[in-house]
């Protein structure tokens, strides 16, 4: 399952992002369901600022496209993907925040031209999936579905987001430098945990719902060892001698000719020679 937003008032939180900076990488998989607002999928926010922080976001009114979003004190640098995404169907969006004059906004693994203005964020104290906070207050609700949210300490190269929007699951790509990963269903189940080792559990305002989640490739465990195969049981009584002419493929003797193997006896028995 994943996690489904009525667009109006309902998102997941998290009091939290002290000691979040520069490089971050965003990404998550999306159902949109309208095309007339400025949607936030993932953001991190200065909750008492007017707009300070990084966001992903869907930008409806703006030819449909996502957007990888810097603000400060209500000053925006605003990288847009290169194409338009689509209502309701799964697609893959990222933002990737390389530096304070450097980001980039991805839609199904194609990256959208870089903007430059430079723009710094003191810090944030907010995460938040399906809004953006600002004030003291909550606005930009995502309408549609959330799947598979993620934050990496690193600027995900190319190769890397096209391998999630491929499917892959965060736990495949840079794993080790993980901030949060939040499935938000799947073989998880329906929860708003994190399953990086950060815990940064989220809480859900408005009671969001859940829906089918989108098909990931996630790291196989591994197959358990199979046991040993039993020995072969000894014929016959603890002390007694089974001859060489017995049934073949049974146990022989001691004296069985060279190669052959000896029958097991009772832990603590001693075969006594006849």
């Amino acid at each position: 399952m994943a996690r489904l937003f009525n667009g109006t008032s309902q998102f997941l939180r998290r009091v939290d992002g002290a000691g979040l900076v520069l490089p971050l990488t965003l990404a998550a998989w999306v159902y949109p369901q309208r095309n007339t607002a400025y949607e936030e999928v993932l953001s991190l926010a200065r909750s008492t600022d007017n707009n300070t922080g990084w966001f992903l976001q869907m930008r409806g009114p703006d030819g449909m496209r996502v957007a990888a979003v810097t603000a400060s004190q209500n000053t925006f640098a605003i990288a847009r993907s290169s194409t338009s995404y689509n209502l309701n169907q799964w697609q893959h969006v990222a933002g990737v925040f390389p530096s304070s004059n450097a980001r980039r906004a991805y839609l199904n693994g194609t990256a959208g031209t870089a903007e430059t203005t430079s723009l710094n964020v003191a810090s944030v104290d907010r995460m938040l999936i399906g809004a953006w906070e600002r004030l003291g207050g909550w606005t930009a609700y995502f309408g549609g579905a959330v799947a598979e949210a993620a934050i990496w300490r690193v600027a995900l190269n190319d190769s890397e987001i096209a391998q999630l929007a491929a499917g892959s699951s965060p736990l495949l790509v840079r794993p080790q430098d993980l901030i949060a990963y939040w499935p938000l269903g799947g073989p998880f189940g329906n929860n708003d945990q994190d399953y990086s080792d950060k815990d940064y559990d989220l809480t859900a305002y408005g009671n969001p719902t859940w829906v089918d989640h989108p098909p990931i490739t996630y790291p196989q465990e591994p197959e358990p060892p199979q046991p040993p195969e039993p020995l072969p049981e000894f014929l016959g009584t603890a002390g007694s001698i089974v001859s060489p002419g017995a049934v073949a493929g049974r146990s022989r003797s001691a004296g069985a000719e060279p190669g052959q193997v000896c029958g097991r006896l009772a832990i603590g028995r001693i075969r006594i020679p006849h």
